[in-house]
């Protein structure tokens, strides 16, 4: 499997059961590898410390008193603020229709109690890999619009540098020409009269020779 985009010293994991046994298990299984571990003993301290600080993984049991595990799956779901963060179920329940439900309600993985040490990590790494791999993709997906967005402006400008005079602004030769067969096209799916008006500036070669193209460049703005 390929490394970890983000160290397990960085990493932080949310653990919430309300048995302190099975925290302090999971605890020491997670610490051995380095991560930096937080825990709640019920869900809605879980709800308070993942809204203040959002973990990068949370393994939350499922039979909880007041509020079980699928409804602070639910309210985590429902924030921005928590909505991307993997969710890991922790049960003593094996039936498939608990699992469904796990999965349904937008957690990532299921683990079933009582814990073999190897798949709770083996599971949790893989978990953090698939989101920093999402991560990174989407930042990927930002930096490559961004690109494709800097690329027609620019593309844009040189359009527009190509039908117009820089000096003045105004449409030059190839400019005239196109936007006059955009008129003509215009006027003859509309049916409308079409007039077209030509003005030129007699006399500014002379200027520009007797008294210099600084002088006839304002002359001609």
């Amino acid at each position: 499997m390929a490394n970890l985009l983000k160290s397990a010293s960085e990493t932080n994991i949310l653990i919430v059961d309300d048995t302190p046994d099975n925290l302090r298990l999971l605890t020491k299984i997670l610490e051995s590898q380095g991560y930096i571990i937080r825990k709640s003993l019920n869900g809605r301290m879980a709800l308070q410390a993942a809204y203040r600080y959002p973990p990068d993984l949370i393994l939350l049991d499922i039979n909880m008193p007041e509020m079980n595990g699928y409804e602070v799956c639910q309210q985590l779901k429902a924030s921005k603020t928590t909505d991307q963060i993997p969710i890991i179920f922790i049960s003593a329940l094996d039936q498939i229709n608990d699992k469904v439900q796990a999965f349904e309600l937008g957690g990532q993985d299921y683990i079933t109690k009582p814990f073999q040490e190897l798949e709770v990590l083996m599971r949790v790494k893989n978990q953090l890999l698939i989101k920093q791999q999402y991560q990174q993709l989407l930042e990927q997906n930002q930096r490559l619009e961004h690109e494709i967005q800097e690329r027609l402006k620019a593309e844009a400008d040189i359009r527009q540098l190509s039908l117009t005079d820089d000096l003045t602004g105004l449409y030059n030769r190839r400019g005239f020409f196109w936007l006059a067969n955009q008129q003509f096209k215009i006027a003859r799916r509309t049916q409308m009269l079409c007039c077209l008006l030509f003005v030129d500036l007699d006399g500014l070669k002379q200027i520009n020779d007797s008294l210099g193209h600084e002088i006839g460049d304002r002359i001609d703005r």
